[in-house]
């Protein structure tokens, strides 16, 4: 089944299932499970309120969307825009607090994926 397969996913996809969750969301920190948290930015880089379950759901359809392309263990950032997943900056790195630096920490050297694939 397509749906549920990694290899499957695209950006526009994954994407589309994280919408349909929460609308106005725009970047979405993936947390290690162990610390059991997920955080949804919006374009104005306020955290948006939502609860529990649903940050569950969104951070299932990435982790399921990149499969074994990102180490877990470590925070990720999904921009939604462009489908491409980041290392998430360190706390004592520009781009940590997403408004510290207007572009939610998003380097190039950080890039991880894309959902379509490329790296």
């Amino acid at each position: 089944m397509l749906q549920n397969s990694p290899s499957g996913f695209r950006h526009t996809n994954i994407s589309a299932a994280i919408r349909e969750i929460a609308p106005t969301a725009v970047l979405v920190r993936v947390y290690p499970e162990r610390r059991s948290v997920t955080h949804l930015f919006e374009s104005d880089f306020y955290r948006m309120l939502i609860d529990r379950r649903s940050e569950e759901r969104v951070a299932q359809v990435i982790r399921r969307g990149f499969g074994n392309t990102a180490d877990w263990r470590l925070a990720h950032d999904y921009y939604l825009p462009t489908g491409t997943l980041y290392l998430t900056p360190e706390p004592h790195q520009n781009g940590y607090i997403p408004e510290d630096d207007q572009c939610f920490g998003l380097a190039l050297a950080r890039r991880i994926a894309t959902a379509d694939g490329s790296y």
